[in-house]
């Protein structure tokens, strides 16, 4: 007799993944973050916070591989993120930003979770790119100096959390093999992938921009959470933990925004929460989206501040919305058995 699945769901929502709490890793990041924003906060351009956010996100990147290879990794994915970062802010100079938002935010997820395929990138998957350019397409008044400013900002937070990273000990994970990418990107299993991630934001964006319920990238981000887990029933794990984390901390940005903090108290709960989610987040997903969700929520606070109830209500609908989407796109586009053929005997 076959297990339930909400049983097994509940035993995967019970069980906290293997590994010591590293303090360390979580320290090099929090520091990547907090050091810029700071830095804005001191020259009170907080408006700037998002370019610098998203540079400083390389530190999250290669955590536990040894220190050259985690460096190399890291200047890879700090292209990645600037480059979204720039383009993303380039499109804000367009009068269409919702269209770009959308199709340029779903591009870029797709670019991203292909080159971390090919080089074998640790987390994988195009989310943050997805969330960069998505984000940094918002940008109100934007002109060809912001784009500037969005390059060289992100370019320089970037560098910082790579230095601030090669302190400290090495990691022991094993070198990734290096891969024939040519071979690597003729593979189905990689033009899926490319597909999933396409669609999944695409789609979603698509619907959400259709519904009028603003803020398309959270359901655009969503989609694209369960798409790195390697089984239909994973990603539906994942889904589920993207799910209960977000409400729980929504809870939790319900009741910070409550005391309306400032600019500098949103700064320093942001930082807090970075720090956290790094603790957590290689353990239990759930858990580390109770802290992920304000992280993210606050962040755009410093930004584009808006009434708390519409923050809660849009990012819990968005993210139904897109997890829901996101497990579509994959069911459908889930590898198939093979028909067996029969010969006469």
């Amino acid at each position: 007799m076959t297990t339930p699945l909400f049983r097994l769901l509940a035993a995967d929502l019970r069980r906290v993944g293997p590994g010591a709490v590293n303090g360390l890793t979580a320290t090099r990041v929090g520091i990547a973050v907090a050091v810029p924003l700071l830095t804005l906060v001191a020259l009170d351009r907080l408006e700037w916070s998002a370019f610098c956010a998203f540079g400083a996100f390389a530190a999250i990147y290669g955590r536990t591989l040894p220190r050259r290879v985690r460096a190399v990794q890291q200047v890879q994915v700090s292209l990645a993120l600037v480059t979204a970062v720039t383009t993303g802010t380039m499109a804000a100079l367009s009068p269409h930003q919702t269209f770009w938002i959308v199709v340029g935010g779903s591009l870029a997820a797709m670019i991203m979770a292909v080159l971390a395929d090919v080089w074998q990138w640790k987390p994988p998957g195009g989310l943050f790119a997805v969330f960069a350019f998505s984000v940094c397409a918002t940008q109100a008044d934007a002109t060809c100096a912001t784009v500037l400013i969005a390059a060289a900002l992100g370019a320089a937070s970037a560098a910082f959390a790579i230095l601030v990273c090669s302190i400290g000990p090495a990691g022991t994970d094993p070198v990734p093999q290096r891969r024939d990418v040519r071979a690597h990107l003729a593979d189905p299993a990689t033009v899926r992938h490319a597909v999933r991630h396409l669609l999944a934001p695409l789609l979603t964006g698509s619907v959400a921009v259709a519904l009028d319920i603003g803020h398309p990238y959270w359901g655009m981000v969503a989609s694209i959470v369960p798409l790195t887990s390697p089984s239909m029933r994973e990603m539906a794990f994942r889904g589920a933990h993207r799910l209960i984390g977000t409400a729980l901390g929504l809870g939790l940005t319900a009741a910070i925004l409550a005391f309306h903090p400032g600019e500098v108290a949103l700064v320093v709960v942001i930082i807090a929460a970075q720090f956290l989610t790094e603790l957590i987040v290689m353990r239990h997903y759930a858990l580390a989206l109770v802290f992920i969700t304000p992280l993210a929520l606050l962040m755009g606070q410093l930004v584009h501040p808006l009434p708390a109830g519409d923050v809660v209500t849009q990012r819990g609908v968005e993210t139904l919305l897109g997890v829901a989407i996101g497990l579509a796109v994959a069911w459908a586009t889930r590898r198939r058995p093979q028909a067996k053929s029969f010969s006469p005997q």
